[in-house]
């Protein structure tokens, strides 16, 4: 079976200005990736509540993340197609962009949301209800998402 690309990102807050601290995608053959991305120099927005949820610090993000550069020159060379499924398509969207800016450059690919690629839009409501889906870690919510659709085009 082949998979679509899907991709989820975890921020470094809820604001406006948050940025990506870790970031999953799959591959076609329904493999994650995931890693963790270490901050640009002038991104200084943190919410130190949120480590509790994610389980990430700052200095995990200095001492093991990749630079901004390498996970998007990674993330290109996975995809087949510039086109990835997220379940919240305009967060996704602003943390690639602020991903992409840190390296000066423009996001070459296109997010599609969840819900339009579900026949049963039912079953995401399940995902939320029974999962907390959206305070799982980035990796769990592309697992999630693969599974989802893995169910309607079993």
């Amino acid at each position: 079976m082949k998979y679509p690309h899907f991709i989820a990102i975890d921020g470094s807050s809820y604001e406006e200005d948050a940025h990506p601290i870790a970031i999953a995608w799959s591959l076609d053959d329904g493999s994650i990736k995931t890693t963790l991305v270490q901050p640009d120099d002038d991104w200084e927005d943190w919410d130190y509540a949120l480590e509790d949820l994610h389980g990430i610090t700052q200095d995990t993000l200095f001492q093991r993340g990749e630079t901004g550069w390498s996970v998007i020159r990674e993330l290109e060379h996975d995809l087949e197609q510039p086109f990835l499924i997220a379940e919240d398509m305009e967060r996704v969207t602003q943390l690639l962009d602020k991903l992409y800016d840190s390296c000066g450059r423009e996001v070459s690919m296109e997010i599609g949301r969840l819900s339009d690629e579900i026949t049963n839009p039912s079953g995401i409501s399940e995902l939320y209800d029974d999962l907390d889906f959206s305070h799982q870690p980035c990796d769990e919510r592309v697992r999630l998402m693969l599974e989802l659709w893995a169910r309607e085009h079993a």
